[in-house]
């Protein structure tokens, strides 16, 4: 594999999880995040993550400034220059996006492909603010990236079709199970997912079984590895009800309005995994 300079814009979760699996694969990657503090941290993170996979073997301490030298921390988005493959990783919000796209079309060369990992926003919509539309698309992860094998790529109707077998290409050469679909609210997992979750929360929610129970119901009755719920606190429940919001208004209908529950939880600043509570308890 020819070694590329990638972009990674977002130092959250998701942006740190994405960067690993470039990372690991042996890119050099560019982090960068409007935020030092969370840009440090996430630096600190990954380096952790490398540490625990030299103690486990996964990879060769040999190997350890090699990587060093292949993650690059970016203070401003200039870092970008000489980036092949960039994506966006943070917040959902369109215009935050949007003038994300429009600096980054001042930096990167026209030869570079630009990506989001959007969840729950039009491509074609964010595609509109993008210089030279037909190099952009969607390659939307999943948490945690760097595990989850399926990437969802969406293409919109400017994208090019050789950027389209680029980014599938690269995405298997990393390892990831690289799935195309259209531009449609949802794209296909969380079209399909969220619904479940939010039939879940109303379960819960009108007292027909415990969050445990209606859990265990899913992974012995479905064959479902990890019950709903549980998946609902790892993808994190504010994530949910900005998806289900977004399927709400896309589709028009009030079949995805989100569970009085999953609000509540939210306001409460109950958000999951992340939060360390949610419908279960981590602490």
């Amino acid at each position: 594999m020819t070694s590329q300079h990638i972009g990674i814009i977002g130092a959250g979760q998701m942006g740190q999880g994405i960067a690993e699996v470039f990372w690991r694969a042996g890119h050099t990657i560019y982090l960068f995040d409007a935020d030092p503090f969370r840009l440090d941290q996430a630096y600190q993170n990954l380096i952790e993550r490398l540490e625990r996979a030299i103690d486990k073997g996964t990879e060769s301490a040999d190997e350890w400034e090699h990587f060093l030298d292949r993650l690059v921390v970016c203070i401003r988005l200039s870092g970008m220059a000489s980036c092949t493959f960039v994506i966006e990783a943070i917040v959902e919000d369109i215009d935050v996006k949007a003038k994300l796209f429009s600096d980054l079309g001042t930096v990167v060369d026209a030869p570079c492909i630009i990506a989001t990992n959007t969840s729950s926003l039009s491509v074609s919509d964010l595609a509109a603010h993008v210089k030279a539309p037909e190099r952009f698309l969607g390659v939307h992860f999943f948490n945690p990236a760097y595990h989850m094998p399926l990437v969802e790529v969406i293409p919109h109707t400017q994208t090019d079709t050789a950027v389209s077998d680029r980014a599938h290409a690269l995405l298997t050469e990393v390892g990831k199970t690289a799935i195309v679909c259209s531009d449609s609210p949802g794209f296909i997992v969380n079209r399909l997912l969220l619904p479940m979750i939010n039939q879940a929360a109303l379960l819960c929610q009108n007292g027909v079984a415990t969050a445990a129970d209606i859990d265990t119901t899913m992974k012995l009755g479905a064959n479902f590895p990890m019950g709903p719920l549980a998946l609902a606190d790892l993808i994190g429940l504010d994530t949910c009800v900005l998806i289900l919001n977004s399927l709400a208004h896309a589709c028009d209908n009030t079949t995805y309005k989100p569970a009085d529950i999953l609000l509540n939880y939210v306001k409460d600043g109950k958000l999951g995994v992340k939060s360390k509570a949610g419908f279960f308890n981590y602490q």
